[in-house]
């Protein structure tokens, strides 16, 4: 049931109308299962599922859909699902800002999900840190209910020196922050370490993993407390609407003391932002001597927010303010005025699509908070702005720290757009209240306008970059740019049957629980770039513009044979068909397998292998060529084929729930018992840490087996055996099988391939005839140190002390025993001082001599600071008295350079002393 063009064209007037902003941040999750929708034009508490203190992110398509959220970890779709694949992210719940959310330009339905840990060892002492990582989504995956993409996840950004040992230890701030490329397409995510931000520019090919790094005055390295926080790291980082300013939050900079407090080092930061480069530039300091954590701007970028914890110096809370700072003030850091003092909890600022800034926390020891507070009007001086204080109900949702960041550009009103449907005549109006006397658009495809509300019409689908220049006294002010995507009606069939099989009490009734996404694929031709929304009646999906009124699409039909509505449209537009989907049910064949045998892994749990087991079902019950089987831990889950089970599962005995399908249609359900049994002891995982002259190596996994004949050995390559010879470091996975019972475990082997240590230099520190040595190297694991002898012994500290003169010979190894690392080195005996005082004690000076013959003094030059030459000395000779020219030298320092039999030279220098008269 296609709806003509004309409809189409008539239909899509309705569809745009004027937002209130862009709504891909229409819906935010955030605490401890709170959540608000934004698209009514106020916030409506929502429920959801996640329970994190701080760290969180959302994102909606751009009619105001929820699409997915997450807290860093664990990733839930719009039916608060969580992902099959979405989890084990690598943020964390404790991470101030531990995820943003990024679409993928010029790609529909793809995002990216930058998470970042946090980088301490509170409550978590082995946990490793794991910086800052992304995550790919495709929202076609799952039946469009979106799912990570597999090989995609937590790819690994470099934001540190692996050479530092604290940098490579820590890896990053808690800090990240998202903006709009100058050219209107692409985005810049930004984080920061230590004295430098690191810009990270996202486009249509992807995310470039090498940023654009700006050094800072200010450095603010890692700092652990007595309870292994990572005090430094904590605070906010936002960029302006505008992206041309941007706050960075410092909770603390310092440990403090108990004497003075530990809680009063904080700062605020402003930086400006070149959205172009991705530059920061120009470091003000705002705030110091506080405990500060939430930051934003105003929509306009006129006025910046901070709220900061208030301590006394036995680091009792005593409240918390809420400032703002004059942007546009000739002294931004003297601008500061008090919004309000309260007795909440600083938390985070966040600025919504209705233009206020919401602000979480909560009153200190009320775990259970269910209000938040607002700045209604931010762009207005202190006494206007109209803060409501715990104002905004969210219940049954609590409150904590933190919300959830948006990229910083949807929140900018300078112009809009609507009809966005391929031949239709696309309009363009100005949002924005700043004076103009003319404007210029260019609208990306080699047409312009000089209207000030001007149409066009697009001759292709696509993406197109559209500019609007403004105009003061014949000046162009800085163009601004959005990308915006013509899209095409989709290609869909007009009706499709959906079968499923009969279930409940009555398996005759023709009801039943419909997964309607499961129609989506058949009606759109396996078209990936489309999603689905159904009604109950056609005019309903004519009329929903927002696509808000869309049934569950669990869906449990009211009459067999019922017709539903199937409204297609692609990833974030406004162009529509409709078709019909009837639901039909069929009779169930009951699935009944023999129990599926699992092999024990030493705590009550067993590897379960769903892909053999399933291969097995098939034939063991003489299934139809081209079936499908998922696995299911809930009976109403497997019925609607829900978060199907990955392949290799671990759990207790038990029982798991069948879903077979054939040629798209439910075909049974059955359950299927989980037995453990036992199996021999072995290591889950082997690190190795192998030196590089050890390849190739053959690695075994150490198990003992009363027979090898009943074992089987599948290495992850293909190669099949018990030994398998690799050639460099990697990790290698094998499915060691017990033939008899057809159960197994999966081990794998993570092998390192050891780095040599490297010496960079020797300092040497001469004490007369001896002198101190100190090794200066460079290395991935512990290193010990030897002289003049490469058999030992060998110390951990790289000091020598009381080392005649002479040549030795520094022998460098690391606790592995890998290659022995060497450099030679010729120390000088030399006085470090002399008084020529005629006393008969250290009258002169000369260098002692090295016995080896190789190392013979040819001729000794001294030379006072200015390089001038102050005498030559016999090498036999009895040394310097101190005299030029028959007078007496001043007390200073001199350098002296020794030339050897051999050629090669040696230089220092000494101090002369002379008795004050």
């Amino acid at each position: 049931m296609k709806l003509s063009l004309f409809l189409l064209c008539v239909f899509s007037l309705a569809l745009s109308q004027p937002l209130m902003a862009q709504r891909e941040a229409a819906n935010w999750y955030f605490g401890d299962r709170a959540g608000l929708d934004f698209n009514t034009g106020v916030p409506v508490p929502q429920t959801g599922n996640l329970q994190t203190v701080e760290g969180c992110a959302t994102i909606s398509d751009r009619l105001g859909n929820l699409l997915f959220y997450t807290d860093g970890i664990q990733v839930y779709d719009r039916q608060h699902n969580r992902m099959p694949n979405g989890y084990g992210l690598k943020g964390n719940v404790s991470s101030t800002q531990s995820a943003i959310i990024i679409p993928k330009p010029a790609n529909p339905g793809k995002y990216y999900i930058f998470t970042v840990d946090k980088p301490d060892y509170y409550q978590i002492e082995d946990d490793p840190i794991e910086g800052v990582n992304y995550t790919e989504i495709d929202m076609s995956l799952n039946n469009g209910f979106g799912d990570v993409v597999p090989n995609k996840k937590n790819i690994h950004l470099i934001t540190y020196n692996p050479n530092d040992a604290i940098e490579n230890e820590f890896k990053n701030s808690e800090k990240i922050s998202a903006v709009n490329h100058a050219d209107g397409s692409s985005f810049w995510v930004v984080t920061q370490f230590v004295d430098r931000f690191l810009a990270f520019k996202v486009s249509a090919q992807g995310v470039n993993t090498t940023p654009v790094v700006s050094t800072t005055p200010n450095s603010v390295p890692p700092r652990l407390d007595e309870y292994n926080i990572n005090v430094t790291a904590i605070g906010y980082l936002k960029i302006s609407p505008d992206a041309k300013m941007m706050a960075s939050v410092n909770s603390s900079t310092a440990l403090g003391s108990p004497r003075t407090g530990t809680k009063k080092s904080g700062k605020v930061f402003l930086y400006n932002f070149d959205n172009l480069t991705g530059k920061v530039s120009d470091e003000q300091i705002l705030l110091v001597d506080s405990y500060p954590y939430g930051v934003e701007f105003s929509p306009k970028s006129t006025k910046l927010y901070v709220t900061a914890n208030i301590y006394n110096q036995e680091d009792v809370l005593l409240n918390s303010d809420l400032y703002q700072y004059d942007l546009e003030s000739s002294n931004i850091a003297n601008s500061r005025k008090t919004v309000a003092s309260t007795n909440n909890v600083a938390g985070a600022l966040q600025l919504a699509i209705d233009g206020r800034i919401y602000r979480a926390g909560y009153p200190v020891f009320e775990q259970r908070h269910r209000f938040m507070s607002v700045i209604k009007n931010p762009e207005a001086a202190i006494n206007s702005v109209n803060y409501a204080h715990n104002s905004i109900g969210i219940r049954p949702g609590v409150v904590k720290l933190g919300l959830p960041p948006f990229i910083q550009s949807l929140f900018l009103t300078n112009f809009d757009f609507k009809n966005l449907c391929l031949g239709d005549e696309t309009e363009f109006f100005i949002t924005s209240d700043e004076p103009f006397d003319s404007v210029g658009w260019d609208f990306g495809d080699g047409n312009s306008s000089t209207a000030e509300a001007p149409r066009h019409t697009y001759a292709s689908p696509g993406s197109y970059v559209v500019s609007l220049t403004k105009y003061i006294d014949g000046e162009a002010l800085d163009p601004i740019r959005k990308e915006i995507f013509i899209a095409e009606v989709p290609a869909i069939k007009d009706k499709y049957e959906l079968v499923q099989c009969d279930t409940g009490e009555d398996t005759n009734d023709g009801i039943a629980i419909f997964n309607l996404q499961q129609a989506k694929d058949p009606l759109t031709y396996d078209n990936p770039n489309t999603q689905a929304f159904f009604y109950e009646d056609y005019q309903t999906a004519v009329n929903d513009t927002l696509n808000q009124q869309a049934i569950d699409d669990f869906y449990t039909n009211q009459s067999p044979g019922q017709v539903v509505y199937a409204k297609i449209n692609q990833f974030n537009s406004e162009c529509f068909d409709i078709a019909e989907v009837t639901l039909k049910t069929k009779p169930t064949i009951d699935l009944s397998p023999v129990p599926a045998q699992g092999c024990d892994l030493g705590d009550g749990t067993a590897e379960f292998n769903l892909e053999r087991i399933r291969q097995n079902i098939i034939a063991d019950l003489n299934l139809p060529a081209g079936i499908e089987i998922s696995f299911h831990e809930d009976e109403d889950m497997a019925a609607i084929g829900q978060n199907p089970l990955p392949d290799l599962y671990i759990s207790e005995a038990g029982t798991l729930y069948l879903r077979a399908d054939h040629q798209n249609i439910c075909y049974g359900f059955g359950s299927m018992e989980m037995e453990v049994n036992p199996f021999p002891e072995v290591e889950q995982v082997t690190q190795l840490n192998v030196c590089p002259s050890a390849f190739p190596l053959e690695i075994s996994p150490d198990i003992t087996l009363a027979s090898n004949a009943d074992f089987s050995f599948y290495w992850e390559d293909g190669n099949i055996g018990r030994n398998l010879s690799i050639t460099g470091p990697g990790t290698y996975s094998v499915e060691i099988i017990d033939n008899n019972i057809g159960c197994g475990r999966t081990v794998s082997f993570e092998v390192a391939e050891l780095s040599n240590p490297s010496i960079q230099e020797i300092e040497i520190e001469s004490q007369g005839d001896r002198s101190t040595l100190r090794v200066i190297y460079t290395s991935d694991t512990p290193t010990s140190f030897s002289l003049d002898d490469m058999n030992g012994p060998f110390q951990d500290s790289p000091v020598f002390r009381n080392v005649p003169g002479g040549p030795h010979v520094i022998y460098a190894r690391n606790t592995d025993n890998c290659e022995i690392v060497e450099k030679e080195i010729l120390v000088f005996g030399f006085p470090s001082f002399f008084t020529p005082n005629y006393d008969g004690y250290n009258d002169s000076w000369k260098p002692y001599q090295i016995q080896d013959p190789e190392y013979r003094i040819k001729s000794i030059h001294i030379f006072d600071r200015y390089g001038k030459l102050i005498k030559e000395l016999d090498p036999d000779g009895v040394g310097w008295n101190g005299t030029y020219n028959g007078s007496d030298m001043p007390s200073d320092d001199y350098w002296f350079k020794i030339t050897l039999e051999n050629g090669r030279e040696f230089k220092d220098h000494f101090s002369l002393k002379r008795e004050q008269r």
